[in-house]
């Protein structure tokens, strides 16, 4: 009895995610109004955890989930100045944001800004042919939050500009008192 009733919710489950799909893939013969185009991007919005930052408002578009980094010994380097990146998380969170025209091997000028909305120049790029990074302006953010290495954790958002469509990220930090490096498990990739 109990079996049967497993198999008929996987079916039901499996209708509803094949209606949505099926309205989904509908929507590239659709044409929306304006109006509707802004309410179903606050929909998708709504279902992204975007930051809540009041001088972001109104500022953030197409948003990228958020994903969090444990700060190493050269993350804060004021000789390194950068902010390494994982390559799962550049793959994730940055790459689909990418416009065809930025290349990440020649940099691209962002603004990351921090909890309390104040803004940081960077450079976002591909350094040393293997590394993801955020320069040029790292150190400022590293002095500006004090930030230590395998104490702080970062939580990073990477968001276009609504009006201007530049590539920004939003990045805020919390400390564990009581701290061990955490090695991520590498994914095979």
């Amino acid at each position: 009895m109990e079996q049967k009733k497993a198999k008929k919710i996987d079916h039901e489950e499996y209708k509803e995610i094949y209606g949505a799909a099926l309205c989904i893939s509908s929507f590239k013969h659709l044409i929306l109004s304006p109006e509707n185009a802004m309410n179903l991007q606050a929909s998708l919005q709504a279902t992204i955890d975007i930051p809540r930052v009041p001088s972001l408002n109104g500022l953030i578009g197409r948003c990228s989930q958020p994903f969090e980094k444990q700060l190493t010994e050269t993350d804060v380097n004021s000789k390194q100045c950068r902010l390494s990146i994982n390559k799962v998380d550049v793959e994730n969170a940055v790459m689909p944001l990418l416009k065809e025209e930025e290349n990440v091997e020649k940099g691209i000028r962002v603004k990351v800004y921090d909890a309390n909305g104040k803004e940081f120049p960077m450079t976002f790029k591909l350094w040393a042919h293997k590394l993801h990074v955020l320069k040029e302006g790292w150190i400022e953010f590293c002095t500006d939050h004090a930030l230590l290495a395998h104490q702080d954790f970062l939580k990073l958002w990477v968001f276009r500009n609504l009006h201007t469509q530049d590539l920004c990220f939003f990045i805020t930090s919390r400390r564990l008192q009581e701290f061990q490096l955490i090695k991520k498990r590498r994914l095979n990739a």
